[in-house]
């Protein structure tokens, strides 16, 4: 029982490690769409571009990993769904490492 709150640390901090790049790159793209609704390129944009810089860590770790056949600008699509398949895997094993320690999840995540 000495070992759930630890791994549920590292766990959550895993977790909180994917969601920020994941809402970067939610965000960048529905900047993107009010962007192009309002006839402003988005390259324009502050907000676009802070994002663009917070969700560039994912994309370029998704170029590495992918063949060079998929085009650049589909890059943050490639990531947003790399980092979505990891974010549920996370959540999941934090589910699974409740339930191994004998517990309910929202007992183990704090609730009543």
């Amino acid at each position: 029982m000495n070992e759930i709150p630890s791994s549920l640390f590292w766990w959550r901090l895993l977790q909180l490690v994917l969601a920020i790049p994941l809402l970067a790159i939610l965000g960048q793209g529905l900047t993107w769409l009010l962007a192009r609704g309002f006839g402003q390129p988005p390259e324009k944009n502050f907000f676009y571009r802070l994002l663009q810089v917070i969700a560039s860590p994912a994309v370029k770790l998704s170029r590495f990993v992918t063949p060079k056949v998929i085009a650049d600008a589909h890059m943050p699509l490639v990531a947003l769904s790399l980092l979505a398949v990891a974010y549920l895997w996370v959540t999941l094993e934090i589910g699974n490492a409740c339930t191994r320690a004998g517990l309910s999840i929202a007992r183990c995540l704090g609730g009543s």
